[in-house]
């Protein structure tokens, strides 16, 4: 259990320095292959569409072949897909370069969260909290890294590639352990019950857990998206409005920290909506006293734990829904892609001070559907702790 709570934590750490990596990246790839800023943007699409096919993957490719073996996967995936951005000789080679990479960082965000929240029982909330707390290390890294070599190259991919090199034995034991620990809790646990209960769950329900994580991540990369937007607008210095950003990312870090030290002892439902209901009051704060940036960095430490904590709620209210963790984390990925440019659609037609106003608002519709999915979750209660050493 140790190897797999070090391997995993340290593998999110590169996940994390690698999707730090893509911003300073694109001033060198702009002028490597003479492109414009509209073209160069679709370095972010490419990822984009490359994660989502990571996170879907292994519930599209299920059989017993691969079932075991998709961390080892993963990391040769991002073994390949770095060595080919530091290499690519064309703009199209790049593309498919980070297409690739990103495949492996999709298998590698589902996996070992799942793997993390059903292995660690009733500590797997505070597990995953650190696991997602290594991938903030990594992107705090990134940037740190190249502050320190100057303006970022393709080459640093390479060193990319090293690194993902020297994870891949590590990954590959760390399947074979999950493959033993699978089997254990197979001897152990009742078979899912039949029909579509087992399959996907409760329908409704399992629908209410992706649009909850679709708004969740929407508003936490629709603050750092538009933080220096807005802070800029209210007169702040560009330097002040990248420190706004950093103490937001920052303030993710220490929540996730603390939310793991207090995650065994709260009810994971309460925390996802004690969490919203604090993002929702600050952000209606701020607005109303103009001081939204402020609240945008406050709101980042609320937003620590909700990742982690919808799916270890996810865990309990569906137990037996198959593919129910692939669906949910897909649909954070889609409002992450979705729900930052909706809040670009406001701020292009009223300006940097919508954007506020329109985030408590994909804050509240969050909030709706949380409180929606645990007074469902009551009319068929279930303790914590049995079901989720059962997934």
């Amino acid at each position: 259990m140790v190897f797999i709570a070090v391997s995993g934590i340290l593998t999110f750490v590169l996940l994390g320095i690698v999707q730090s990596l893509y911003g300073p990246l694109l001033p060198g790839l702009a002028r490597a292959f003479a492109l414009e800023a509209t073209t160069v943007g679709f370095v972010f699409t490419a990822h984009g569409l490359g994660a989502l096919l990571g996170v879907l993957l292994p519930s599209l490719l299920s059989g017993r072949a691969l079932a075991g073996y998709w961390l080892g996967i993963a990391s040769a995936l991002i073994l390949v897909g770095a060595a080919a951005v530091a290499m690519a000789t064309s703009w199209p080679a790049v593309l498919v370069a980070v297409f690739v990479l990103a495949i492996g960082l999709g298998i590698h965000v589902v996996r070992l969260n799942v793997l993390f929240v059903s292995a660690f029982w009733e500590r797997g909330m505070t597990m995953s909290l650190l696991l997602n707390a290594g991938f903030s290390v990594g992107a705090i890294l990134g940037p740190v890294v190249v502050g320190l070599t100057g303006e970022l190259s393709r080459e640093l991919f390479g060193v990319v590639a090293l690194l993902a090199l020297a994870l891949l034995p590590v990954s590959v034991l760390t399947d074979r352990k999950a493959r033993a620990l699978a089997a254990a809790s197979t001897d152990r646990a009742p078979g899912p019950a039949a029909g579509a209960e087992s399959r996907l769950g409760s329908p409704l329900l399992l629908a209410a857990f992706v649009a909850l994580m679709c708004f969740t991540t929407g508003v936490e990369n629709s603050i750092s998206g538009w933080m220096a937007t807005v802070a800029l607008a209210q007169g702040y210095s560009f330097s002040s409005a990248a420190n706004l950003t950093a103490l937001f990312f920052g303030g993710i870090f220490t929540g996730r920290l603390v939310a793991a030290g207090l995650a065994h002892r709260m009810e994971s439902a309460f925390l996802v909506i004690a969490a919203l209901s604090c993002i929702a009051v600050l952000l209606a704060i701020s607005i109303v006293m103009r001081s939204v940036p402020i609240g945008f960095v406050l709101s980042g430490f609320a937003i620590a734990p909700l990742f982690s904590a919808t799916l270890v709620w996810l865990s309990v209210a569906l137990p037996t829904a198959r593919h129910a963790h692939t669906l949910v984390v897909a649909g954070a990925l889609l409002g992450s892609a979705t729900l930052p440019a909706l809040v670009g659609r406001a701020v292009g037609s009223f300006g940097p001070a919508a954007a506020a106003p329109a985030i408590l608002c994909i804050a509240v519709a969050a909030l709706a559907v949380a409180v929606c999915a645990r007074l469902a979750r009551e009319r068929r209660p279930t303790r914590e702790v049995q079901t989720s050493r059962s997934v």
